[in-house]
């Protein structure tokens, strides 16, 4: 029954109504149409008292529920959300569907997102809408969940093309699924005007510290934690940090790498934009989403390199199914840029991170080759004093600082109901700190690549 067209009748309780991407059928309420299984379950249904605001962008019709209250201002809130359709479908080159919709709910706790094939859910806590950066980061969110409506909804890895619903649906794509959708989650934002050029090179600082902080990435590489994904990343554990990479986060950063290699090895005439175009026009969906080819990373490298004009095997095989080490400072000067290392501010680092549990304070990451990880502090350990003085998930960066690197800390903590003294030797961390910056004598073709990139002037 699978590719069968089908009828959905819903019974709202009370005055209780609802919303969905599913087509209504014409002159009967609450009743809907799918044209087949697939189309189906990936239209998700909100009943309740929600509201709703239409809009209308680039001639398709457009609505923003939204569940809870906050602080937003629903005619800002169209205004910038129908600024990121217009980006994508500049980038594009159409809207693969008649009607989105974007579902936002507001709670205390709500976060993150999920796609569907003409809708996305949201979830933001409800005061983010009026201070300028949750604000961008909320954007950010719908910037992503939105690029989505063409990579994985329409342009999907192999793997998932069709789902099989029935059991695991390994790929090593997700990367790009993921993170290339992150990479261009931000970089829309630039190119929209909503994070301003220096901000973004500012930022970048902080995607290589990140980078070169994490152990994981010595260990696994992209295509490795893509195929995990159905049996380890939904449930991730704080282990994991020492262990394995993250493909949203280092996939983003190996986008970033490619589209500089593209833009350099091909003098600017082409870019990782070209490629996303390509592939979306070479592996199209199937009508109706039932699947379609789906594409491998070889098709992709493939698709990479005929607009790079040269070979790109050794990227792909040090940087996505490899674990070389990421080397910002030659990429990153395609574009100009410069990585200028300076020390750390002489503050020891423990090298933990803390979550509060019903007002229990535990250690909830060790980082592997850090005084915490080598004098045995372990992840679960309740922590409770440094040097006697009681510490919290709130105070004990703070407390912390008022030690130098080099001095010995008493930290107790209970395991397993146990009292524990354990004596930490602090350190600075090795991983410095950055700052990206422009070259002062730069290359015409790394000017031409900085303004086309970022979409502004040297």
């Amino acid at each position: 029954y699978r590719p069968l067209p089908l009828t959905l009748t819903v019974k709202p309780f009370g005055t209780w109504h609802v919303t969905t991407g599913l087509s209504s059928v014409k002159g009967e309420k609450n009743k809907f149409t799918a044209p087949n299984y697939d189309y189906f379950i990936d239209c998700p249904l909100e009943i309740g008292h929600q509201k709703e605001f239409e809009f209308d962008v680039e001639g398709k019709k457009h609505v923003l529920m939204i569940y809870g209250d906050g602080n937003y201002d629903a005619d800002v809130l169209k205004k910038d959300i129908g600024k990121l359709v217009s980006a994508n479908k500049e980038f594009w080159g159409h809207l693969p569907y008649d009607r989105y919709v974007f579902m936002l709910h507001l709670t205390p706790n709500s976060s993150g997102a999920t796609e569907h094939i003409n809708s996305t859910i949201m979830g933001a806590r409800p005061f983010v809408f009026k201070g300028v950066e949750t604000y961008r980061s909320f954007l950010g969110l719908v910037s992503h969940e939105y690029f989505h409506t063409w990579n994985v909804k329409q342009l999907r890895p192999k793997g998932i093309s069709p789902y099989d619903y029935s059991k695991e649906n390994y790929a090593e794509e997700f990367w790009i699924a993921e993170g290339t959708t992150s990479y261009y989650g931000q970089l829309l934002l630039v190119r929209t005007g909503f994070m301003a050029v220096q901000r973004y090179v500012e930022s970048l600082a902080t995607f290589v510290r990140d980078d070169r902080r994490k152990p994981g990435n010595k260990f696994q590489s992209l295509s490795e934690a893509s195929f995990d994904a159905w049996i380890k990343h939904w449930r991730p554990q704080e282990q994991d940090y020492n262990a394995e990479t993250d493909f949203y986060g280092k996939g983003s950063h190996v986008s970033l790498l490619l589209d500089l290699e593209i833009r350099n090895s091909s003098s600017n005439k082409h870019s990782l934009d070209d490629v996303m175009r390509a592939m979306y026009q070479r592996f199209p969906l199937a009508p109706m989403g039932l699947g379609g080819e789906g594409y491998t990373v070889h098709d992709f490298q493939r698709v990479a390199e005929e607009f790079a004009g040269s070979s790109l095997k050794k990227f792909f095989a040090d940087y996505v199914h490899g674990t070389v080490a990421l080397d910002w400072e030659k990429h990153l000067s395609r574009a100009g840029l410069e990585l200028v290392e300076f020390q750390n501010d002489g503050r020891p680092w423990l090298g933990i991170t803390t979550l509060d549990t019903g007002g229990v304070t535990r250690i909830s990451r060790v980082v592997v080759g850090s005084p915490a990880y080598e004098a045995g502090l372990d992840i679960n350990d309740e922590l409770l004093a440094f040097n006697g003085w009681k510490v919290t998930h709130a105070t004990w960066q703070d407390r912390l600082n008022e030690f130098k690197a080099g001095e010995k800390l008493k930290v107790s903590v209970f395991r397993a109901e146990r009292l524990r003294e354990i004596e930490v030797v602090l350190q600075e961390e090795s991983v410095p700190h950055y700052l990206v910056q422009k070259k002062e004598s730069p290359t015409d073709l790394q000017k031409r690549i900085f303004e086309s990139w970022l979409r502004t002037t040297w």
